[in-house]
């Protein structure tokens, strides 16, 4: 049984001020997340019309600040683009979040992640160099990049004699 809120004291539109006043949303989220405190679906719409006219609330500001944020972090894009599509966002907004993201930025946060991956283990055992493959696949990078970043880090790693 879902449990279902009483109608709030203040209106929406106030309410929705104070949820983007602790975070960013997308416009989707900002209204389940109306419609499950207790709005109606035409106060929740009213409300996120009101705030997309207002620009209080931008789909593509989110969208690429979210992509950058966790691109910074070692998401690639393919998980990236299930998250922003779980939040609602539109399709065409996540591809051009996304292509913001220079190539090289991926590559390098990649890299990162696979150099820290690998510190003390053996780069001889085909075990480790799946699990680096697995690893950075479910972080959302494509199989080309991974393929580019593992034998990248593999040469340095072999020059240098061993990760250290």
């Amino acid at each position: 049984m879902r449990w279902k809120r009483s109608k709030p004291k203040s209106s929406a539109r106030s309410y929705a001020l104070w949820l983007l006043g602790r975070q960013a949303y997308a416009a989707q989220r900002l209204r389940e997340r109306l419609v499950r405190r207790g709005y109606s679906v035409e106060e929740a719409n009213d409300a996120v019309d009101y705030l997309i006219e207002i620009k209080y609330l931008d789909d593509e500001v989110y969208a690429t600040s979210f992509v950058a944020g966790r691109s910074l972090a070692g998401q690639g894009p393919r998980k990236l683009r299930w998250e922003l599509k779980a939040r609602g966002v539109d399709a065409a907004l996540i591809d051009q979040a996304i292509a913001k993201v220079p190539e090289q930025t991926l590559f390098e946060q990649a890299e990162r992640l696979a150099r820290r991956r690998l510190r003390g283990k053996e780069l001889a055992d085909p075990r480790v160099i799946s699990s680096l493959c697995r690893y950075l696949l479910q972080r959302g990078y494509d199989y080309a990049l991974v393929e580019d970043v593992v034998r990248k880090v593999r040469d340095c790693l072999d020059r240098e004699g061993q990760s250290s």
